[in-house]
């Protein structure tokens, strides 16, 4: 029996764009984040509403490769994620 999980893309998309726009998404997502707790991305006629937990892994990579920069945010959790495994002594 094989229990590897399988993953699912709920929404991609890639496209150029000038920097200051790639800025202002990033504000707006984050802006949501922090009011909403939650933002919903939409693009024509899909949409994919995106809650994180109220604790994530946030992860931020930068590679090289030839000359082309690629630099990636990643926000990762688990349904229900609450606690942030501090250590705590009584």
């Amino acid at each position: 029996m094989n229990n590897k999980s399988v993953k699912k893309v709920l929404f991609k998309h890639e496209q150029k764009m000038p920097r200051e726009q790639a800025a202002t998404l990033l504000e707006t997502i984050a802006s949501k984040l922090r009011e909403d707790g939650s933002f919903t991305l939409n693009l024509g006629e899909k949409s994919q509403h995106v809650e994180p937990a109220e604790v994530v892994e946030f992860e931020i990579e930068l590679e090289e490769r030839n000359g082309k920069y690629e630099l990636e945010f990643e926000l990762e959790w688990r349904e229900g994620d609450s606690k942030t495994g501090e250590i705590t002594v009584e």
